[in-house]
């Protein structure tokens, strides 16, 4: 089992969704549930990470279910939660609308915590803030970030030892066809999603 935590990010308002995504379900399962079970399979330490942890019905023996630290709504919120509990000093941060999320791309950006602060991959200039990994060692910043009421995550970057993975030959390896990035926002995005998973299969 990798030394490395997982942070579900599931506290988001879902507004253009209607409803709340992250208890929405594919295959009889939430995508939270969904990714989860797939995280539980390369760490021993996974958490979703929420502003109300009751929603959620299911359990699993690496999972923990905690809320944020903050009633502010932004993943800078949900990553500090996260760093604050995580068991180890690389954490894995996803968000909870992106069920598709390959292992071994997350596998594939582990080899290079050792070196930096986070590994992000970064797609047609957009950088995927919530598909990466983060340091404990960066909690400080992103405190000092919180605490100054700038919760762009993008402005972060340029403070600490960021690996932005832009190579999407490279990436392919490791997700041929690019799911892991197919984020749920909409009742379209959620439509697309569900046939998606009868193409392809959701991954556990």
């Amino acid at each position: 089992m990798n030394k490395f935590s997982c942070a579900i990010l599931a506290g988001g308002q879902s507004r253009r969704f209607g409803r709340d995504k992250t208890v929405a379900e594919i295959n009889n399962k939430s995508l939270t549930e969904i990714l989860a079970s797939k995280l539980c399979k390369i760490s021993d330490d996974v958490m979703v990470i929420s502003k109300d942890s009751s929603k959620f019905i299911f359990s699993l023996n690496q999972v923990r279910f905690l809320n944020d630290f903050t009633d502010s709504q932004s993943p800078l919120v949900g990553i500090i939660t996260a760093l604050q509990n995580a068991k180890h000093d690389k954490v894995f941060i996803v968000s909870a609308d992106t069920p598709f999320l390959s292992l071994e791309l997350v596998s594939f950006l582990y080899k290079f915590a050792d070196e930096y602060d986070s590994v992000l991959t970064q797609i047609n200039g957009k950088i995927n803030t919530l598909c990466g990994f983060y340091r404990k060692k960066i909690l400080q910043t992103l405190l000092n970030f919180f605490n100054e009421n700038n919760y762009r995550l993008i402005d972060i970057y340029t403070h600490i030892n960021t690996k932005f993975i832009s190579d999407v030959n490279e990436i392919k390896k490791y997700d041929s066809e690019l799911l892991s990035f197919i984020n749920i926002n909409t009742p379209e995005d959620y439509e697309y999603a569900k046939k998606v998973a009868k193409k392809f299969g959701i991954g556990i």
